[in-house]
Formats: structure tokens, C-alpha cells, sequence
């Protein structure tokens, strides 16, 4: 992927396509570096990660003052907002962004449970598989595996964790996120009605696979969509439009991106200093298209 001399000073992401067996689970594999001592910066609401971290460390802080840090092989649970960190580097890490799809099949975690967190790998796949997702770590170290084949055995650790989700599951899952595509302020009343379920009952589903209401889940979604439209060159005027009418004013556009992508209108442009700017652009989803087909329709883009 392209990107500046600047920024690949300061830091920098490799988004590799998923598989095609695992692109309904994955929004892309990645590897991500920065010849920096220290770096702080802030992650976005972001969905689940597996990461070896082979070179350097990081710190995450989460709620109540709680730090999580890097290990050679760890699971960071889906983010409910935005969270800073720091990175002591030279650093690298290897990745597989899940979706949340991919987090409830390999996982079988609610996420309304384990959110905003760094989870041990034997509490999200087990003993075994955890095991060798431990390993993988050191062995890159020694040269005995090399990047391409660490994202392989990446891959193939997800494929051969992964659960069958039930249908109803499943279809619960794709049509929120269905829903969230539909519009910067979709009506809580459009989702219940394409539910199998009581309303109560699709809050609790809804909670369990995203971490959240449906309610506070769009507040989320619409932050991310938000960035993600702003991160990119150029945007139609209808599009730019409803993004302003999805807010009451500008201050309110601006709290909402602060505490979802921890950043602000001008730190998406796509000259922003922050490489993790490029997980809220096209990139950083993979083949996957986590909002559904309504940027692409917009932009005049063929859907995934």
C-alpha cells in the first residue's frame, strides 16, 4: 500500500487480502511497523485483532485506569471507543482483523462481555491452538519462519478455530450491520422488523455480538462510517451532505469522532500524520465491506 515517506517514517500498515475461505470472517491480515523509540497514538472503535507481536511493546489503557500489554501472541477484543496507547519500537506486529462475524466464530465470545481488552490467546481459541499461535512469535524471531509464511499461519490457526454460527445468529449479525449501512441515522423500528425476534430479545442478540445497544450502536458505526468517508481524496456533495445532517452541528460531528476514532475532521484528511488513520480507510476493511454496499453505491464503486 502506498503511502508517504513521512509516514512510513512514523509508522506504517501492509493490509494482505483475506484467503477467499475466510474473507466472510476477516477483514484483511496485516502487518504493521515503526522505526520509532516512542510512539502514542490512539486506536479506533475498532472490531476484534489477533497480533504476534514479535519486535517492541505496547500499552493500552482501558477503563477505571486498567493497562494492557503486548505479549507475543494476544486477542484484542472488539473496542467499544476509541483508546490511546503507546508503542516503545522499534516495533512489529503481525495481524488478522476480524470481524464480527469472524470474533463470534473463532471465539465464541460475547462481546458484550469481553470488549475493550487485551485477552489471553488460551481464553479466546484455547490450549492448543493458543499453543502454537504462541510459538509463532519467537520462531520469526529466530528466521525460522519468515512474513509471509507467519500471516499463513495466521490464517490457518482462524481457519481450523473456527465454529459454525447458527443461521439465525448469523442472519442477525449480517442484517445489523445491513441496518448500520442503510443510513447515517437508520431507525431502530427497521431493524426489529427484519428480526425473528421480540425486541428485547434482538437488544440482547445485538449486545452480545456487538458489545452494545442498537441504540449506542449507531452512534458508533455512524463515527466510523464518518471517518471512514473523510479519510478518503474525494467525496460527491450528496454524500458530504448527509454527513452533515447525521449531526446536529459541527461541535456534535466532533465530539462523536473524538470519542469513537479519537480524532477530529482534519486529522482524517489523507495527508494526517497517523498510519492508523488507515484503519478507517478502504484498505483496512480487506475484501470485506464491514458497512454493507451503501459507500460503494455512493461512490460510484462496484460492491464487494
Amino acid at each position: 500500500m502506498a503511502r508517504s515517506d513521512d509516514q512510513e517514517s512514523f509508522g506504517g500498515f501492509c493490509f494482505v487480502a483475506a484467503p477467499p475461505d475466510l474473507v466472510p470472517f476477516c477483514n484483511s491480515l496485516y502487518t504493521w511497523q515503526t522505526e520509532e523509540h516512542e510512539l502514542a497514538d490512539i486506536l479506533p472503535a475498532y472490531s476484534g485483532q489477533m497480533a504476534a507481536f514479535v519486535q517492541g511493546e505496547a500499552r493500552m489503557l482501558f477503563d477505571d485506569g486498567e493497562i494492557g500489554r503486548s505479549s507475543d501472541a494476544l486477542f484484542l477484543a472488539p473496542l467499544c471507543e476509541a483508546r490511546p496507547f503507546e508503542v516503545r519500537g522499534p516495533a512489529r506486529l503481525f495481524g488478522v482483523s476480524l470481524n464480527f462475524r469472524g470474533w463470534a466464530a473463532l471465539t465464541g465470545l460475547s462481546v458484550q462481555d469481553h470488549h475493550d481488552a487485551f485477552l489471553s490467546p488460551a481464553t479466546a481459541i484455547g490450549r492448543e491452538l493458543s499453543e502454537e499461535f504462541s510459538s509463532l512469535a519467537p520462531r520469526w524471531r529466530t528466521r525460522e519462519i519468515d512474513d509471509a509464511t507467519m500471516l499463513d499461519a495466521l490464517a490457518d490457526i482462524v481457519r481450523r478455530g473456527l465454529s459454525p454460527l447458527s443461521e439465525p445468529h448469523l442472519a442477525l449479525i449480517d442484517r445489523t450491520l445491513e441496518w448500520l449501512s442503510s443510513s447515517l441515522r437508520p431507525e431502530l423500528d427497521d431493524l426489529y422488523s427484519t428480526l425473528p425476534y421480540s425486541k428485547r430479545q434482538a437488544q440482547r442478540l445485538v449486545a452480545r455480538f456487538f458489545g452494545q445497544s442498537p441504540v449506542r450502536l449507531v452512534r458508533r458505526y455512524r463515527a466510523l462510517r464518518v471517518a471512514t468517508l473523510l479519510s478518503l481524496p474525494e467525496l460527491p456533495e450528496a454524500v458530504e451532505a448527509s454527513i452533515r445532517d447525521a449531526f446536529y452541528d459541527q461541535a456534535h460531528m466532533i465530539k462523536e469522532l473524538r470519542f469513537f476514532t479519537g480524532r477530529t475532521p482534519r486529522k482524517l484528511e489523507p495527508d494526517g500524520n497517523s498510519p492508523f488513520n488507515d484503519m478507517l480507510g478502504p484498505d483496512g476493511y480487506g475484501a470485506v465491506d464491514l458497512f454493507g454496499s451503501g459507500e460503494a453505491q455512493q461512490l460510484g464503486r462496484k460492491a464487494t
